[in-house]
Order: structure tokens, then sequence, then C-alpha cells
């Protein structure tokens, strides 16, 4: 059984991580001609979340702000809600985790939800904070034929990760609600660069995909990474597709890639989208997406 994207939307310009990534789970269900009710199950990737909240679980919060099974009536499969937290990786790790839940013959429609924005929902850019406030949804579905996602190759670190972004609680004082560090000094390009190629090069094998017709859908940690990952996988410079937001959109990276190569046409001219996201940890992941028929 292949599991395909139905729908992917995309939210910006919003300074809280719950409304931008309910808005995109609302226009992706509407993009896909289904309805807030027969969602299934809602997988919430975030991390970075509004007033650094801990509980409940943002996803539960999501699905509330998204009208998703908030009305249940007898003989009702209620929606499966729960947060997946793996940074930068979360959103491969959620498509694994759907490829399960849609085995099960009462589960057709899986929606995975990500975005990360500042603790003080500010909507202006906030020192040392080096994420961009997004929102974003992919609807996943069984799907006919051989289009599909293949299994996820990961690729990580042996040694306990260092923290990135952290609150020091001794300091806090009365700003714990709205304020964050992150340290992104702790894993180096080369560190990420390492684990990327390592996990992307596996999936890449796997699938038996032509590099001439992959098209690489790329987190950008730095701005210069997508560009030397194609470079050392030995994919053509013209192959890559970041997110078409400003800097680093981390959590909700390769849904916004994926969506800009969409509405660019860039997906018609693959067979293969070849996802890859590399965070903290150092660690990386990669799924190959065989594309559907034009």
């Amino acid at each position: 059984m292949n599991i395909v994207i139905s729908a992917v939307a995309v939210e910006t310009g919003c300074g809280s991580s719950i409304e931008q990534a309910a808005a995109a789970a609302k226009r992706a269900i509407a993009e896909a001609g289904s309805a807030p009710e027969q969602i299934d199950a809602l997988i919430n990737t975030g991390v970075y979340r509004d007033s650094n909240m801990v509980e409940p679980a943002m996803s539960a919060l999501v699905q509330q702000a998204a009208g998703i099974g908030l009305e249940y009536h007898s003989g009702d499969v209620p929606c499966l809600s729960f947060d997946l937290m793996n940074g930068a990786c979360g959103v491969l790790n959620a498509i694994q985790v759907s490829q399960a839940l849609l085995q099960a013959p009462n589960v057709h429609r899986v929606l995975v939800v990500s975005g990360d924005a500042h603790p003080s929902k500010s909507t202006a850019p906030q020192d040392g904070f080096p994420i961009t406030p997004v929102g974003a949804a992919l609807l996943l579905e069984r799907g006919e034929g051989a289009a599909g996602f293949g299994a996820l190759h990961i690729s990580a670190t042996a040694a306990t990760p260092e923290p990135v972004g952290y609150v020091r609680l001794p300091e806090m004082g009365s700003t714990g609600r709205s304020t964050i560090i992150v340290d992104r000094t702790v894993n180096t390009v080369e560190d990420l660069l390492h684990h990327a190629v390592s996990a992307a090069s596996e999936a890449l094998e796997v699938a038996e995909a032509d590099p001439a017709r992959t098209l690489l859908i790329c987190s950008r940690p730095t701005a210069d990474f997508p560009a030397l990952l194609a470079a050392r996988l030995g994919l053509p410079a013209d192959a890559v597709q970041a997110a078409d937001v400003e800097g680093d959109a981390h959590t909700s990276a390769l849904p916004a890639a994926y969506l800009a190569a969409r509405d660019s046409g860039r997906l018609a001219t693959a067979d293969v989208a070849l996802f890859v996201a590399a965070g903290a940890g150092p660690a990386a992941a990669a799924i190959a997406y065989r594309l559907p028929p034009a």
C-alpha cells in the first residue's frame, strides 16, 4: 500500500505556532475536498511553541483551532492527535508513523501539521531566534499505482546531543513564558552534511532513482546547505528546491519546499522527490517520494 500527499498548505505572517498550523490544516483539508470530521489522525511536529507551553499537547490545541473532531457521535472513530517532536526531521518521522496508521482499515486520512514561532508570539524578528515562523500541513491518504513514499532512512550521532533550544530556569525570572535561547553553534554544517548525505544516499539507492529525474526537497539550516547537499549527492545544481520563504522554516521547511515545487511546476519534470531534513543532534532523515503522474 502506498501513501500519497493529497494536499499541502503553508501559512505565514502570524506569530502564533498554533494559529498558523491550524490555518494551514484548514486550507489543506479544503484543498483535498475533504471535511474536518473526515480526518482520522493529526500529528503535530512543531517544536517552538506559544508561551513555551508544555501541556496540553500542541496537537490538541491545533485540532481544536482547526475544528477537527470536536463532536463525537455514537459509532464514530475519534480523531487521534498527538505531538511527535524530532526537530527538523519531525515531519519525516510523522510520515513514517502515518504509513503505519493508514494500514488500519478505519484510518483514511492523516494530517501532519508543523510550525514554530517565538514564545512571545511576536511577528517581528527576535534576536537569537533563527527560525522563520511558518505553519504547514500535509494531508496523507492511501494511493493507487506506484506513486507514494518509500521507507524512512535516518543517520544520527551516537553521542548524547547537545541542547539547542532551551530556557535557563534560574535566570528567566518573570519572562520564562516569552523567552527562549536557540544555540545552533553546537552543530557544524559539516556535521549536518555528513548525516544528510548518509540518509539521502540510502534513500536514493533503495528507490533506484534516476538523478536526472530527482528533485531534492530540502531543509535549510544554513543558506548554502541545499546546494552543498545536492553537490555531494551528485545531483544537478538545478535539482534543488528549498522553502519559498526567507530563512529557516524548521519543521515546516519540507512541506513549504514541496508546495513551492508544485506551484512552480517543478514536480512535473521529476519522477522522484527526495525529502531530506537535517538538524539538531546532529541528525538527518530522508525519504523518497515517487511522484504521481502529472
